[in-house]
C-alpha cells in the first residue's frame, strides 16, 4: 500500500512539473529542485540543489527559504548563490545549496519551494514560480530484537518530613560557610603570592597544546569503539581551548554559531573557515539529534579541525611579523622626522 501511494505521488509530482514547466515557459522562467540521495537514515544531512532559470536582468527574493521547508525538513545551511550566464541568450542560472536533514521515517515529502521574482528592483508587481516535489526515503535506526525485554519498575515513594532535614540542613548550611570563610582567607593571605607566580610562569602554546591532544585523541580510537558524543565532544573542545589561547576568543563558552561569528571576524579563507563550521554542525547532530556520521565522516572531521588549526596557526604567525614590522617602520619614521626637525633647529 505504502509503495502504491508513492507511486500515485511520484505520478502526480511528475504531472504537477510539467504543467509547471509550460506555464514558466512562456516566461522563461525555470525552477528545479534536485538531491544528491534517494535514502537516508534518520537525522542524516543530504543536499538539495534548487536551480532558477531567468533573464539576467531579473530580481529574486531568496529569503523565501526559510530555516524549515516543513514540519518534517528542516534547514542546516545555506551555501552563497551563484550566478552561472548561459551562452549566446540574454539568461542566467541562479543556484544555491541546502543542507537538508529529518528525524522522520518511511517515505518524507520535500514540498514545493515557491520563489517571488519581479523584472527589476523597482518593480513592485511579482510573480512566484515553484520547484517540483520530491520525496525521499528515510532508513529509521535498526533495534536489536533479540534483547530480552526488562520490566519497568515504579518509583519508590519516600515521605520525608522538615523535623528530618532540619538538623542536615543546618550542618550543610554552616560547614558551607566555614568552607567560604576559609577560602576568603587564604585568598586573601596569599593573592600577590599567586599573581606574581601567574606572571612568571611559562605559558605552554596553544598550538603546542592542540597537537598533543590532538596525537591523544587519534590513539584512543573513541568512534572506532563506538563512543560517537565522546569523540566529537573531545575534538570540539581541543577547537575551542586552541581558538581561546591563540586568539583570545572565549570559545570554551559559546555555542556553534556564536564561535563561528567570531572566527568569521577573523577573516580566514573561505576553504578553512568552511572546515570548522561542517565539523561543528556535524558535532551538533551528534550530540543533540543523535546522528550516528560513517567512518569516512569521523575521519574527515578530525582532519578538517588538524587543517584548521595548522593553517590559523600560520595565519596568526604571519599577522603577528606583519603587525612587527609595521610597528618598526612607524618607529623608524617617527626617528627619522625627530633628526631631521632636530638637524633644522641646529641650522637656525
Amino acid at each position: 500500500m505504502r509503495i502504491k501511494l508513492h507511486l500515485l505521488k511520484s505520478i502526480f509530482a511528475l504531472t504537477m512539473t510539467l504543467l509547471a514547466g509550460i506555464h514558466c515557459h512562456a516566461q522563461n522562467i525555470y525552477a528545479n529542485g534536485s538531491i544528491d540521495k534517494d535514502s537516508i537514515l534518520a537525522g542524516q544531512t543530504f543536499n538539495y540543489k534548487l536551480d532558477v532559470r531567468m533573464p539576467s536582468e531579473y530580481i529574486v527574493d531568496w529569503s523565501e527559504v526559510k530555516d524549515t521547508l516543513s514540519k518534517n525538513i528542516d534547514v542546516i545551511k545555506r551555501s552563497d548563490i551563484t550566478r552561472t550566464p548561459i551562452n549566446n541568450s540574454n539568461e542566467v542560472i541562479m543556484s544555491q545549496l541546502l543542507t537538508l536533514t529529518t528525524f522522520d521515517t518511511g517515505y518524507v515529502e520535500i514540498p514545493r519551494i515557491g520563489l517571488k521574482y519581479s523584472k527589476s528592483a523597482d518593480d513592485t508587481i511579482s510573480s512566484t514560480c515553484y520547484t517540483q516535489w520530491m520525496d525521499i526515503y528515510v532508513k529509521g535506526v535498526s533495534i536489536d530484537t533479540t534483547m530480552a525485554y526488562k520490566p519497568i519498575k515504579a518509583p519508590i515513594k519516600q515521605n520525608i518530613t522538615f523535623e528530618e532535614t532540619a538538623p542536615y540542613a543546618g550542618g550543610v548550611i554552616i560547614l558551607a560557610g566555614l568552607i567560604l570563610l576559609a577560602i576568603y582567607l587564604i585568598r586573601r593571605s596569599s593573592k600577590k603570592q599567586t599573581t606574581e607566580e601567574v606572571e612568571t610562569k611559562p605559558q605552554i602554546p596553544a598550538i603546542i597544546t592542540a597537537r598533543e591532544r590532538l596525537s591523544q585523541l587519534k590513539e584512543s580510537n573513541l568512534w572506532q569503539s563506538g563512543k560517537m558524543k565522546e569523540y566529537y565532544t573531545d575534538l570540539t573542545d581541543i577547537a575551542r581551548e586552541y581558538l581561546e589561547g591563540q586568539f583570545n576568543i572565549d570559545a570554551i563558552e559559546m555555542t556553534s554559531d556564536e564561535i563561528l561569528e567570531e572566527v568569521r571576524n577573523l577573516q580566514l579563507d573561505s576553504s578553512t573557515y568552511s572546515k570548522l563550521q561542517d565539523t561543528l554542525t556535524t558535532a551538533d547532530l551528534v550530540k543533540f539529534a543523535k546522528a550516528n556520521p560513517s567512518p569516512s565522516q569521523n575521519e574527515n572531521a578530525f582532519s578538517n579541525i588538524n587543517t584548521f588549526i595548522e593553517d590559523t596557526y600560520v595565519f596568526h604567525q604571519e599577522m603577528e611579523k606583519r603587525k612587527a614590522e609595521e610597528a618598526k617602520a612607524k618607529k623608524y619614521d617617527i626617528e627619522k622626522e625627530t633628526a631631521e626637525n632636530q638637524e633644522m633647529e641646529e641650522t637656525k
